[in-house]
């Protein structure tokens, strides 16, 4: 049997033909890109509804306060009622919230607004889908 000399051909035709390298770099490819996803975007996302969720929980509106009061003079079945209506109310506190900010975004921008960082404000487009996104992330908690 003769023997094939190694060669840069050789080596990329035998790389070629074997399907686990491909399949290997391809998942390494989509591993890369879930964790760069997840750390640019999902990451921030939970974190701003993780804040906004606090924010509802200190600081809850009347209706939710009077709820809870009110709570102490039910039973089981109407302390769970209570709660699932409190959650609710948070909820659409929180989107209040949301919009609030989102319209504060949106308005047309001052004379020279500049962000924290001294780059211009987001586009009221990129305010929308980011409060979007913060009530999609806060109707699983809620």
């Amino acid at each position: 049997m003769s023997s094939i000399p190694e060669s840069n051909l050789y080596t990329l035709a035998r790389t070629l033909q074997e399907a686990h390298p491909l399949e290997d770099t391809l998942a390494r490819l989509f591993g890369g890109l879930q964790e760069a996803v997840e750390k640019d975007y999902l990451q921030k996302i939970h974190l701003a509804a993780d804040a906004e969720e606090a924010f509802a929980v200190e600081h809850p509106p009347r209706e939710v306060t009077l709820l809870r009061a009110l709570s102490a003079y039910a039973d089981e079945n109407g302390r769970q009622q209570i709660e699932r209506m409190s959650r609710s109310l948070l909820f659409l506190h929180s989107l209040q919230h949301i919009e609030q900010h989102v319209a504060a975004l949106s308005a047309p921008p001052q004379l020279e607004a500049r962000s924290i960082e001294g780059e211009a404000p987001p586009s009221a487009h990129s305010a929308r889908t980011a409060g979007l996104l913060l009530a999609l992330a806060l109707a699983e908690r809620f």
